[in-house]
């Protein structure tokens, strides 16, 4: 079987949220079954050629823009370390590719012209496909990035009609709509601009539409968000009767973790390494953290309420800021890592200057941060308004760090409220910052019972979320289209 996966993002050469993480694990699993996998991305000015070790294997060839065309290269991943498995490609043009970060300018602003940008990603990696004669069995889309593709295969790359398509929806709330006066951009009949047509949104072009209607197969993150955006419109972001508009309903399929990389027992970044069996050790992950960040050593026996998240409205940021003062007059300590919109930003510096015993914030990406907040916390904080799926609360799992979750999407699907000496996290319902701190009081109250919370932390560490069992309901599927 041969999958060709089309994507913004893949780990570890790009990453912006849990698209990277998927494409940086699940092709992996999947070829460790069999499938002959190869992924297409874009080569962005941040990935590094030379320390990725990417060669130049193809001249450019020509992909038409409007009335203009414009040159792609074809970069490969030639490292024996890196996704040694299965091929990565990249697609490089410095009209479009020349930003430095992937979707958005230092200030979390988007690129004006993103819908371009993966519009003209879309056609030459399709016409790479052509070009290459790989006749692919399936073609595994993602996001609004890639979502024009089963458009494309049953028109102006119609060399590909014979491959079935998948689109995956990892956050239905980004569409790259564009404007209408864009449409030449697209090199498709006009039918799919008129009025409630694939491409046509109120009067403006989304992509998103027409990979949803048009798609073979429609997937998303968790089973959850599944049914949450075919019977909501507000959680699926106004495509509930789009969705429901296909013939085949839209499938769950849980993401998965890729444990070489997010485990307490081998994780390099960390302090210390521990396990189920050496949970004590986890101890010195908090000392640690607690000292990096700038805290007194005398905090250790205080709760540390840990977060590594996008700075953004989905993902509950503003109930933080709503309960932030009831939250640090609990006896605990927050640290926080995490970039976004500026309001967010301002908001939490001041925070940290009128909190600076309690509150720790850093605003950099910092991988090496994010794996020790994750070792040295003991609850770790996920209170999204929506959430497809949800990565990071996985990880918690694994390292002992109890995840405070909203009861939505995937962090329903994977984290259970702790009761009667049965889950593995705490969960709250209402989305607000009530809410969430009456969840958080009484984990603090857990935690005060060491036995408790020595039982609930090994629940979550026993946990399997590898991407071994995703790969095969992802096979399942694949098989049952190719039928």
């Amino acid at each position: 079987m041969k999958v060709v996966f089309i994507s913004a993002e893949v780990y570890p050469f790009s990453k912006v949220g849990g698209l990277g993480d998927v494409l940086g694990g699940l092709p992996d699993s999947l070829a460790n079954h069999g499938v002959d996998v190869k992924i297409i991305t874009p080569l962005y000015a941040s990935i590094d050629k030379t320390s990725f070790d990417l060669k130049q294997i193809k001249t450019g060839f020509d992909v038409k823009m409007a009335e203009k065309s414009f040159t792609a290269n074809i970069y490969k991943s030639v490292s024996k370390t890196i996704h040694p498995n299965h091929d990565v490609y990249f697609i490089d043009n410095q009209e479009y590719f020349r930003y430095f970060q992937v979707y958005t300018d230092n200030h979390g602003n988007p690129y004006n012209n993103n819908p371009l940008r993966f519009l003209f990603f879309q056609k030459a990696a399709l016409q790479f496909i052509i070009n290459e004669k790989w006749n692919p069995d399936i073609i595994h889309c993602h996001d609004n990035h890639t979502a024009v593709v089963p458009l494309y295969t049953k028109t102006t790359f119609s060399e590909l009609a014979k491959s079935k398509t998948i689109l995956t929806l990892h956050n239905i709330a980004y569409q790259g709509m564009t404007e209408m006066k864009n449409k030449e951009y697209f090199d498709l009949p006009d039918e799919n601009f008129y009025p409630m047509s694939n491409l046509e949104w109120y009067g403006q072009i989304n992509p998103l539409k027409s990979g949803i209607l048009l798609a073979d197969e429609l997937t998303t993150v968790s089973l959850t968000h599944a049914r949450e955006i075919s019977g909501d419109n507000e959680l699926g972001a106004g495509m509930k009767h789009i969705i429901n508009e296909r013939k085949k309903p839209v499938r769950g399929i849980v993401n998965g973790v890729d444990y070489s990389v997010w485990n307490p027992e081998t994780d390099t970044f960390i302090y210390q390494n521990y396990s189920i069996k050496t949970l004590h050790k986890k101890k010195q992950n908090k000392k640690m953290l607690l000292k990096e960040s700038g805290f007194a050593a005398n905090l250790e026996e205080k709760p540390v309420v840990g977060m590594v998240s996008r700075l953004v409205e989905q993902k509950g940021i503003d109930l933080i800021l709503d309960g932030i003062e009831k939250m640090l007059s609990l006896d605990l300590v927050f640290i926080l890592l995490g970039s976004g919109e500026t309001r967010y930003h301002s908001a939490f510096k001041k925070i940290k200057r009128r909190f600076p015993d309690k509150f720790f914030v850093d605003f950099e990406y910092n991988n090496a941060l994010s794996h020790k907040i994750l070792a040295g916390c003991d609850i770790f904080l996920m209170p999204s308004r929506f959430e497809p799926c949800g990565i990071t609360q996985m990880y918690s799992l694994k390292y002992g760090t109890a995840p405070l979750v909203r009861k939505t999407g995937g962090l329903a699907d994977t984290v259970i409220n702790w009761d009667k000496e049965q889950g593995n996290g705490f969960v709250f319902n209402d989305y607000t910052a009530d809410s969430m701190l009456e969840v958080l009081a009484r984990g603090l109250q857990i935690y005060r019972d060491k036995n408790h919370w020595n039982k609930l932390v090994k629940n979550g560490m026993k946990q399997d979320f590898s991407w071994d069992r995703s790969a095969k309901q992802y096979i399942q599927l694949y098989e049952n289209m190719l039928k």
